[in-house]
């Protein structure tokens, strides 16, 4: 990092419009989305994908930002982040392992390759085109010792994208460990969990909120058999939920608990559906519900 970057406080794990927009598909298993001009839209308004992106990217991305010890804005506007690739590796596992380097590697190639445009409506107004992601590196100056070898091992300075950085200046800004939704068994869980952060527990809906309208909300209109599926995914994943404050009642899902910095706090939404130019199997998106593809 330059001396002329001037070091920042410590950034958010995430702001809300990305899980309002639905730039991450409700799966671990997105397909490529290789036809530019697919837009998706929400009340918040809409956004498109040229690239690969699911849920699994979003734990990269939103765990690299929770684990950042040191970040820096750089002259352009853009951030850079120093982050510990082991910590990155542990905050992503589960039962206590840690992910593997490749796998890792692999889901930050897909991040960097990913072009997102989104057109923000509200609680903002606001235009981003670009990556989240636009490279990992060694880092020169910081290292920490391989705990097997006990040689130094680089530290990962990571540059964050154009998209990451409008949305670091214009979005709201939310702040929570993100390991939990990591954790979590499926895309579609996660997917709905992300959604609920960006929502205030004080504005909920009398009695919460709808299973099946939240469902479609992240992962759009469905098919009877996908719709009953991914009821049965998120309802496996009932108890990891219920540890973050989501739960699951019938067909009711409420938030308990308080939020470190409420968004704008809409309270008819998330119940809207969201649409795209084509129904979601047409336009390539992988919801990843059917059969045993919940992951």
């Amino acid at each position: 990092m330059k001396t002329s970057e001037r070091q920042m406080t410590i950034i958010p794990t995430c702001t809300v419009t990305p899980a309002r927009l639905g730039v991450f598909q409700a799966s671990q298993r997105p397909l490529m989305l290789a036809e530019p001009g697919q837009w998706q839209e929400t009340p918040w308004g809409r956004c498109r994908v040229f690239g690969r992106l699911g849920q699994r990217h979003a734990d990269v991305y939103e765990a690299a930002r929770w684990c950042a010890e040191e970040t820096r804005l750089r002259i352009d506007g853009c951030t850079s982040i120093l982050v510990d690739p082991a910590r990155l590796r542990r905050a992503l596992g589960r039962d206590g392992s840690e992910y593997s380097h490749e796998q890792l590697w692999l889901l930050l190639s897909e991040i960097m390759s990913a072009v997102v445009e989104i057109r923000a409506t509200k609680p903002k107004k606001f235009n981003a085109l670009g990556h989240f992601i636009d490279n990992v590196r060694d880092s020169e100056n910081h290292y920490r010792p391989d705990p097997l070898t006990g040689r130094p091992r680089p530290m990962w300075v990571i540059r964050l994208g154009d998209v990451a950085a409008v949305l670091d200046q214009h979005d709201l800004p939310l702040h929570y460990d993100p390991r939990p939704i990591a954790a979590l068994q499926s895309g579609i869980s996660q997917a709905l969990a992300r959604h609920l952060m960006t929502h205030s527990p004080s504005r909920q809906p009398n009695g919460g909120w709808e299973l099946d309208r939240l469902i479609t909300s992240v992962a759009g209109g469905l098919e009877s058999d996908n719709l009953r599926n991914a009821r049965r995914h998120v309802r496996r994943d009932a108890d990891a939920l219920a540890e973050m404050g989501i739960v699951i009642n019938g067909d009711r899902v409420t938030r308990a608990g308080s939020v470190t910095q409420p968004p704008d706090g809409v309270t008819q939404p998330p119940g809207k559906t969201a649409k795209r130019d084509t129904p979601a199997r047409q336009n390539g998106v992988s919801l990843g519900l059917s059969g045993s593809l919940g992951a």
